[in-house]
């Protein structure tokens, strides 16, 4: 079977021929080693001012570190409360905004396993939390700013590490 020209080649080039068997192309060795099963995978890691949700069966806390803008506004921490209700949207039950002072305090105390800590919204908000370690483990209480009703109980994985959390809000507020 003869080949037709080139189109816009000059007339006087010549048709290549084309192989008419198979490439012998051998496969190129990696160097990539397969992750031994007992080395675990690799954590990414959080973006700075990330927002940090905590999450239980019916509950999820979402903190959220608003950074300082110098000359307009000064760092501060917000803690969103919305109830996870299956078959329906989410709600939100409330939220509490926290001077950067009150948030290395809160933040601080969670690193350091203290109980029970009261985290009010000192920049404003409807609700409070209260961070308890119980013989059942690790929860939230939250409720009605000023009630001592709970409201609801946000139960902490036992896996779930609250030091690093604390320890990264801390870090994008500056501490």
């Amino acid at each position: 079977m003869t080949l037709a020209p080139i189109r816009g080649a000059p007339p006087e080039a010549s048709i290549p021929d084309f192989p008419a068997e198979e490439p012998n192309a051998e496969p190129i060795p990696t160097n990539a080693t397969p992750v031994p099963a007992d080395q675990g995978q690799v954590l990414l890691t959080r973006q700075p001012h990330t927002p940090i949700d905590i999450s239980g069966s019916d509950l999820t806390l979402t903190f959220r570190v608003i950074p300082e803008q110098p000359a307009i506004s000064r760092a501060s921490m917000t803690i969103q409360v919305v109830a996870d209700t299956v078959g329906q949207s989410s709600a939100t039950l409330g939220l509490l905004r926290m001077s950067a002072v009150a948030a290395r305090t809160l933040l601080t105390a969670l690193k350091d396993g203290r109980s029970p800590i009261v985290a009010t919204g000192d920049e404003g908000g409807t609700l409070e939390l209260v961070y308890e370690i119980a013989e059942s483990g690790h929860a939230f209480l939250i409720r009605d700013a000023g009630e001592c009703h709970v409201l609801s109980r946000l139960l902490i994985h036992p896996e779930f590490d609250i030091n690093t959390v604390a320890n990264e809000l801390l870090a994008d507020l500056g501490a």
